[in-house]
């Protein structure tokens, strides 16, 4: 139940932390003065979103979470397992893509390294947050293949609105800053977590 709790209260404080640095970076909309709100709320998703997970994997383990609150677990059987496989395989792919264009194009990286420039190819002309998709594709889809009705629904119903609720707030805010007109540009023509059929890959 501990772990169930850590989770819980990590969601609440990153949205909190995500409203109260947002405020910040508004108040005072300068590049210079947002380094440290923005590198504080990104130490808060790792902290409070990635960790507590990590932690509920190693214990109680994630397939023991329905138990620990009573709850049925998901259906299994081979439909299941297809299907939590290809959200997982997608998943992956729009997470790896989309680091390697930041790296190659952007000359940035995820969080640690700020990229530099817009990048508007490959999974970004598709999408502007591929890695913000790949990443709920791959909870739903573990969620389905450990059959956890507690870790699907959590990061579904929870995890996924307020990291959603992050990046429309704080994070895009924070690279129009950064990037300025030829971001605003790509943000305009490009959605922001459908894909379109239409963008290259």
């Amino acid at each position: 139940m501990g772990a169930i709790v850590f989770q819980v209260v990590g969601v609440l404080v990153f949205a909190i932390t995500t409203f109260a640095c947002g405020r910040l970076i508004r108040s005072n909309p300068s590049l210079d003065y947002a380094q440290r709100p923005i590198r504080m709320v990104h130490f808060c998703y790792w902290s409070l979103l990635v960790l507590p997970a990590g932690v509920a994997a190693a214990y109680p383990g994630w397939t023991r979470l329905d138990a620990v609150l009573g709850l049925s677990s998901l259906p299994g059987g081979a439909l299941a397992s297809v299907l939590g496989s290809l959200l997982l395989l997608v998943g992956w792919y729009y997470m790896a893509a989309s680091n390697r264009l930041l790296a190659k194009i952007g000359k940035g990286t995820m969080a640690f390294k700020f990229p530099k420039l817009t990048v508007s190819s490959g999974v970004y002309g598709q999408v502007r947050n591929p890695m913000a998709l790949g990443y709920y594709l791959s909870l739903l889809g573990i969620g389905i293949m450990i059959h956890s009705t507690y870790f699907f629904f959590f990061n579904l119903l929870v995890v996924i609105p307020s990291h959603i609720y992050y990046v429309r707030y704080f994070e895009e805010f924070e690279v129009e800053l950064r990037l300025g007109e030829t971001y605003m540009e790509y943000k305009q023509r490009t959605p922001f977590l459908i894909p379109k059929l239409s963008g290259s890959i």
